[in-house]
């Protein structure tokens, strides 16, 4: 049975304390992890788009949080890619022969194999919208080289602040450019899936 509250774990500022018997993962029916590794590749891609749509939204209703909000946004959009860019490598790599060589957080690198894949399933990957999403790839590689820029302040080696070489940002349009770029990567999908499917 759910706890009563006097207030709403919504409100911005309460006087929730920590309690004996808080537990994080408390049960419920308000979400469910994935069983598989092809749905939870599925949901975290998706997860992370839809969390940085969610905190734009927040963003323009609520002005006080908008320098707190730019990074967590960032980074979930720049997520988004790359766990898609690796969703599609092992999902449609494979049959024509492309692997990931390493993991790690290097966009260009796993950019890099999309058009490869995109070639073997006989699409050009140098139309408008594959060049597009190439250009904002590469663009936010610059920013964010290795996945630190938006999730932490400094360098780890040195302790320096990590520098962000953008000034103000208008963070509708990286929600309109990242729909763009969430359509296009769910259409390859599924042109890749339903091409595999036809030579099987």
């Amino acid at each position: 049975m759910a706890e009563k509250r006097d207030y709403s774990p919504f409100d911005r500022i309460n006087g929730r304390w920590p309690a004996k018997g808080d537990r994080i993962f408390s049960p419920g029916r308000d979400a469910i992890p994935a069983n598989s590794v092809g749905e939870r590749v599925y949901r975290l891609g998706r997860g992370y788009k839809l969390a940085g749509d969610i905190l734009v939204g927040n963003f323009l209703g609520e002005p006080c949080d908008h320098d707190d909000l730019i990074y967590p946004i960032l980074y979930c959009y720049r997520h988004y890619i790359e766990v898609t860019l690796k969703e599609i490598v092992e999902n449609y790599g494979q049959s024509v022969g492309i692997t990931l060589s390493k993991r790690n957080h290097n966009l260009p690198g796993l950019w890099k194999l999309f058009p490869q894949i995109a070639a073997a399933y006989h699409n050009d990957p140098s139309d408008t919208a594959a060049v597009a999403v190439s250009d904002c790839i590469h663009e936010l590689a610059q920013v964010d080289s290795g996945s630190f820029a938006f999730r932490y302040a400094q360098d780890k080696r040195s302790d320096a602040l990590i520098p962000l070489e953008f000034g103000a940002i208008d963070l509708v349009n990286v929600l309109d450019v990242m729909n763009g770029i969430q359509n296009f990567f769910e259409c390859a999908g599924l042109d890749f899936n339903h091409k595999r499917d036809m030579a099987d």
